[in-house]
This record gives C-alpha cells, sequence and structure tokens, in this order.
C-alpha cells in the first residue's frame, strides 16, 4: 500500500509530540512493507525535496501571510487574516493537488494542518484519494489550537470560534476516516459537527523507548525531585505546579523545571514562593530530563488531547501524577488514583506527599507505571492504523464514509 503521511512538521523540524508520533508511524508502516512518503510545510515561499532516513519529505511553500513556526509579536488583525487564508488557501489547493497527483497514492493520512488547512482534503477528494485524519489538537475547533482563554479551558467552542470553523467542518465532510487519539478529543470535534460522514475510531498516541537499554529502579532522592517539563504557561498549569508542591508542605522537596519560559513567568513564582527550592534547565530533551527527577508532575490547565508526558516517564521508572484535563484519565486508565481534578492544588499536594512519605506506595507505583509502559508502543498503535487504512483504500473514494468494514471493527478494539 502507498500512503502519504500529511503533518505540518516533520522531523527535523520538531515543535511538539506529533511530528515524532508521525516519523514513529512513518517508519513502523515502512517496516511492515508499505511505500511511505511525507508531504509538509517549509519554512519558506519555497518547496524543498529531501530524504531524511530514507523517507521521501516534500515540504510545500509557506503560503499563508506569516510562519507560524517563528515566534514574533504579531497584531490581532494579522492573526486573524492568517486565519481566514487557513480556513481555505486557494494557492494550498492548487499545490496539493498537483503534488498528490504525481504521487498515485491508495491513502493520505493527515495529521495537524495549521499552515496548511482543509484545501489539502479538497485536493484529495477530486483525485478520488481517500483521507484519514487524526486528531491531535482542537486547531480545527479553535484558531489558537488549544480551547483556552482567560486562564480556563473552554468546555465549548465560543460564537467567534463556531463562525470561523464552521467552513472547516463544512470541508470535514470530505474526511472518509477520523482518528481520535483520545476519547476526549475526537467527541470535542463531533459535538462540532465536524466528520459527519466518516468512520470514526480512537488510537492512543504511542512512542518508540527513548533507550534501547531497559532502565534500573532507583530509590527517590533526597531531597524528593518533582519534575515538570514542558511550556511554563498557564495552558501547562505552571502555576498549580508551584503551588501544589507548596500544599505539599514539606521541606524535603525540590522542583525541577525543563522547558522554554516565553512567559517570562519563572522568576515571578520563585519570588511568590521563597520556601521552594527550584533548579532550572530551560529546553533539554525529555529522555535527559526524566533520569534527573523522582516525580513528573502533569498540571495541565487546557484539556490535554492525550499527553504523552504523562506516560514517558513510566520507561525509567519515575511514575507521574496529573490534573484530569482532556484525555489524560485516559493514559492512567489503569490507575485512576494517580490523578486529582483539575486545578486541586490540595488535593495534588495531598498525592505528592504521600508519594514522598510512603516509600512502599512509590515503590509499588514506579513498578506499575513502567510496566504499562508497553502498551504505548508503537506496535499496538501500527496494528490499529494499518487496519484504518486499509478501509480507507478500499473503500468507494466518491463516498467518502460509507460503510463500516471489519477493519474498522478491529481498529476500535
Amino acid at each position: 500500500m502507498k500512503v502519504c503521511l500529511c503533518n505540518n512538521r516533520f522531523p527535523p523540524h520538531v515543535v511538539g509530540g506529533t511530528e515524532m508520533v508521525v516519523y514513529d508511524l512513518a517508519l513502523q508502516l515502512r517496516g511492515r512493507g508499505h511505500d511511505v512518503c511525507i508531504f509538509t510545510l517549509s519554512d519558506s515561499r519555497s518547496a524543498d525535496t529531501a530524504v531524511v532516513d530514507e523517507f521521501r519529505v516534500h515540504s510545500m511553500p509557506n503560503l499563508n501571510i506569516y510562519n507560524q513556526f517563528f515566534h514574533a509579536a504579531r497584531s490581532g488583525l494579522k492573526k486573524a487574516v492568517f486565519g481566514v487564508v487557513d480556513t481555505f488557501n486557494p494557492l494550498v489547493f492548487l499545490y496539493a493537488l498537483r503534488h498528490l497527483r504525481r504521487l498515485d497514492i491508495d491513502a493520505l493520512c493527515t495529521n495537524n494542518l495549521k499552515g496548511m488547512g482543509p484545501a489539502i482534503w479538497l485536493a484529495a477528494w477530486c483525485l478520488r484519494i481517500p483521507v484519514v485524519h487524526v486528531l491531535h489538537d482542537y486547531w480545527l475547533i479553535c484558531p489558537t489550537s488549544t480551547m483556552f482563554r482567560d486562564g480556563h479551558a473552554c468546555e465549548r467552542a465560543c460564537r467567534g470560534c463556531r463562525t470561523v470553523s464552521a467552513p472547516k467542518a463544512w470541508f470535514s465532510r470530505l474526511v472518509g476516516h477520523v482518528v481520535g487519539v483520545s476519547n476526549f478529543v475526537l467527541e470535542r470535534h463531533r459535538r462540532q459537527n465536524f466528520f459527519g460522514a466518516a468512520q470514526t475510531c480512537v488510537i492512543h498516541n504511542a512512542r518508540q523507548p527513548f533507550g534501547a537499554v531497559c532502565a534500573n529502579f532507583t530509590e527517590p532522592r533526597r531531597p524528593f525531585r518533582l519534575g515538570f517539563i514542558g511550556r511554563t504557561d498557564a495552558t501547562k498549569g505552571i502555576r498549580e505546579f508551584f503551588a501544589g508542591a507548596a500544599a505539599a508542605q514539606t521541606a524535603n522537596i525540590e522542583l525541577h523545571i525543563a522547558g522554554r519560559d516565553n512567559e517570562q513567568i519563572l522568576d515571578r513564582l520563585i519570588a511568590e514562593y521563597p520556601d521552594l527550592r527550584v533548579v532550572r534547565y530551560g529546553f533539554m530533551p525529555a529522555k535527559d530530563f526524566y533520569p534527573l527527577v523522582d516525580l513528573v508532575v502533569v498540571t495541565s490547565m487546557w484539556n490535554e488531547p492525550f499527553g504523552m508526558v504523562a506516560f514517558e516517564p513510566w520507561e525509567f521508572f519515575k511514575p507521574s501524577i496529573a490534573f484530569t484535563s482532556g484525555g489524560l484519565p485516559e493514559v492512567f486508565s489503569a490507575f485512576p488514583e494517580l490523578t486529582v481534578p483539575r486545578g486541586d492544588v490540595e488535593a495534588l499536594g495531598t498525592l505528592i506527599r504521600r508519594f514522598i512519605d510512603d516509600p512502599a506506595f512509590y515503590r509499588d507505583m514506579a513498578h506499575r507505571c513502567h510496566e504499562r509502559r508497553n502498551h504505548f508502543l508503537p506496535p499496538r498503535q501500527l496494528q490499529q492504523f494499518e487496519a484504518v487504512l486499509r478501509a480507507a483504500a478500499r473503500q468507494d473514494r466518491q463516498a467518502p464514509g460509507a460503510g463500516v468494514t471489519g477493519a474498522d471493527r478491529d481498529a476500535r478494539s
């Protein structure tokens, strides 16, 4: 089967977890004998074709008014124009139409499309190429991709977002199969009238292990090291992380923080909590960070679509705890006792204190988490994706979403 994986970023250009999920899926599909190529977005007005780990990677020109991956101050008007163009960019449509025609593929699997937009779907529909779309965030519903405003997660799309997203919902009817990385993110889109004609399933994210050699369990240090990795902003709950650590009411604690501090909030929080010892690393690879801490805390205040940061530390026998935000409870389905209600810093502090005061509990959860890490390895995900892609390739390309196949049923189980 010839498959094109489409995502607005692809290694070595990495800004989040989706790029690595797509890369891992490409490796797994190729390992199963499929012909895989990559369609992504350039950082310039020029197209580029390269070979990355033996994958043919074609980067289409960046055809919006600015490159969203370059951090810069932009006016509200400029952002609004970007969003309107992104809703349907005719230049993207024409370019994708020409490029996809040359590929002669059996299925197109789209992922994050910000900067490319639903024009990709229309180009594929015109060429009768079946489309599988994977939902990693909320960009189709919300221009910011987060559904987070004024310090709170949006429980539904506001009037402005509904207006902006209506054309995207219409184009989503051209998608034959839609995959949510969690039940939560899939249902959010379905409630907003997206993918009405598509067959649906949930395939949780998976990641390859960081190391070829299995890590060993180590007893927690003294002082106990609480880890936070990610952007230090309101969506990731950096303030709640500090408040939860303070609520643990113990001097035997040290905060270790890795991530870009784009909003320059860490200095203010350190001043607000002078009794907390803090070690700052800035941006660093996750595989280097996890061995340095004893417990990873995921205090997401937005509705995380899934949250791979919650299970990645398990490889190193490092437990994690989290707020019940978005798809995070699905990560912790095997041990919900490691989650607390979103924003409940007192409950978070109590749970942190339990890990510190009860070595047997820490040891038990570290081993259980490490064993559960196998549930999020790519081979399991591959089997599900392969079934969906084969079903998409078989279905009538003139009627996306028509008929449920046995492969679809397998992918849902």
